[in-house]
């Protein structure tokens, strides 16, 4: 049988690529906590399991010391994991560990999360951030979905709170969306906000967390940020979205935003979702007082 000298070449690649893809690294999957869906490669010989902020694979929430266990690959190969005095225990299979050789599918309970050890290829891996993104982001604007805005918020709301660090929250909304909808018809509607929410990942720090919070309304959680920082950025997205030219099948559509900040610098407010509360109400003031402006905490 005569062979094509092209098709062979072309099926020796693809084998060579799914020989690539067969290679299988070791990976914690997260069942269950705030990060539930995400993958972490064990891509160090050590590293670090814990809520300090130089772990490797960081944990909020009660039940996770700064240093809570650590994993270990050793020279033959294995993966050991080791618990390092944490105050509540690491488990592994339901059972209390200290040292423990790890297997593929053993469960690994840290605090609240629960996280399945296992090997997987180039092709699973993809997989699995792929789901991951299905299931924490909103599919029109990338952003990340309400459901995992609230599980970010309440795990930067623990951090501050515990290492007495600062914490502001801004509420944007698009003014008129209502109008723009009716006018232009629900297609410029989602382009104006795919566009806005394309400008606003751009101006943020990529240590900011944004999301579509629901209909035209969005949240971005700043780490570290006093009321007067977050409001230079507050000002910065609002400017660009108004002086940006958004158009729609030839037609130009004016577009501004309104936001509320509120910041936790101790004190009040006293939970994460007293933090939601207050940036919202602060928003619809801003609403109130015209539209197309910040409104931020008042000092006391």
């Amino acid at each position: 049988m005569e062979h094509d000298d092209k098709t062979l070449m072309f099926d020796t690649r693809d084998l060579q690529r799914f020989t690539a893809s067969k290679k299988r690294t070791a990976s914690f999957i997260v069942l269950a906590g705030s990060q539930a869906g995400l993958m972490h490669k064990l891509s160090h010989a050590e590293m670090i399991i814990g809520r300090a902020s130089e772990a490797h694979i960081r944990f909020e929430g009660y039940g996770v010391s700064r240093h809570h266990a650590k994993v270990d690959i050793q020279p033959d190969g294995s993966i050991v994991l080791m618990d390092l005095n944490s105050t509540n225990g690491t488990f592994c299979n339901g059972q209390t560990i200290e040292t423990h050789t790890l297997q593929e599918g053993d469960k690994v309970q840290i605090g609240a999360a629960v996280l399945k050890f296992t090997f997987q290829d180039s092709v699973e891996e993809d997989f699995q951030r792929r789901q991951y993104e299905l299931a924490t982001r909103d599919s029109l604007t990338g952003c990340f979905n309400k459901k995992s805005f609230l599980e970010h918020l309440s795990s930067e709301f623990a951090y501050a709170t515990r290492h007495n660090k600062v914490l502001s929250l801004a509420m944007m909304d698009i003014d008129h969306f209502k109008k723009i909808n009716d006018t232009f018809g629900h297609l410029a509607g989602d382009h104006i906000l795919s566009g806005v929410a394309n400008l606003m990942q751009v101006t943020v720090r990529t240590e900011d967390i944004l999301a579509r919070y629901g209909g035209e309304e969005f949240a971005l959680i700043m780490r570290e940020t006093l009321t007067d920082a977050g409001f230079i950025t507050a000002e910065r997205i609002r400017h660009r979205v108004e002086l940006e030219e958004f158009t729609f099948e030839g037609q130009r559509i004016p577009v501004t935003i309104s936001v509320g900040i509120a910041t936790w610098e101790g004190g009040e407010p006293k939970t994460a979702e007293a933090l939601v509360q207050a940036a919202d109400g602060l928003l619809y003031q801003a609403k109130r007082n015209g539209r197309n402006r910040t409104e931020r905490m008042s000092r006391s």
